[in-house]
């Protein structure tokens, strides 16, 4: 189905391994990340952010946004594995 459900497979032992986000595997304490891909061999992982158009909440919008780009969120974001 997804990446979170062969996560689960893993954690589960219904499989003895799968590929998944490394971000993932990071929350995970029932697994243990045995080889990571080289950046070389995959297109780069985007997360992207988007706003509603038309969305009731502008302002709002915006200061998630903001808060998403300062230091603080950035480096929680380090900790949990992302790059950025």
């Amino acid at each position: 189905k997804d990446v979170r459900q062969v996560l689960t497979y893993v954690e589960t032992n219904n499989v003895d391994a799968g590929i998944v986000y490394k971000t993932d595997a990071l929350l995970s304490e029932k697994v243990n990340i045995v080889d990571t891909a080289e950046e070389n061999t995959h297109d780069p992982i985007i997360y992207p952010l988007g706003v509603i158009k038309d969305t009731s909440h502008p302002e709002e919008a915006k200061l998630f946004y903001d808060y998403l780009q300062n230091e603080k969120s950035k480096d929680i974001f380090k900790e949990y594995g992302f790059k950025g």
